[in-house]
């Protein structure tokens, strides 16, 4: 349950249930989502279990957390990418040891055009580098398109 490919016909508009089989309300999860589906990737939206920390999805096993950003601020973006770790990370204790892997944050762009978008999360990236808090590649969605920003 939970868990998409590319050839599992689902397309927009379709209704995607997590891994503990309740309908998916998350739009940003469900926009990346699609893009990794289209791209023959396999997907699985991971089931929320608050308190807890959870990443959003599993993209070919690696924990994906998903952030939609407007914020012009550089510090705002860093501690989204410092928050968006801690639930990538807190995925691991149900895991073993030596099948850990770096996580992935996507930051999708609610920004009105790319360069606004890739200066924001640029800058934002930066800080958080600085800071310690990147633990795995940060990357940039806009308009549908994925850019790398860089990792740890």
């Amino acid at each position: 349950m939970g868990g998409y490919g590319g050839s599992s016909g689902r397309g927009k508009n379709k209704i995607y249930y997590d891994t503990g089989g309740h309908k998916v309300k998350d739009l940003n999860a469900i926009i990346v989502a699609e893009y990794f589906i289209d791209k023959g990737k396999y997907v699985a939206f991971l089931q929320e279990k608050p308190p807890e920390k959870r990443a959003d999805l599993s993209i070919d096993g690696v924990h994906t957390e998903v952030k939609g950003m407007s914020s012009l601020s550089s510090n705002k973006v860093a501690n989204n990418i410092k928050e968006a770790f801690e639930q990538v990370i807190a995925d691991n204790k149900c895991y073993s040891p030596e099948t850990h892997r770096d996580g992935q944050v996507i930051i999708l762009s609610k920004y009105p055009d790319l360069k606004t978008a890739y200066r924001t999360v640029w800058g934002g990236y930066r800080n958080a580098k600085v800071k310690g808090y990147v633990q795995g590649d940060v990357l940039l969605m806009h308009d549908n398109k994925l850019y790398k920003i860089g990792g740890k």
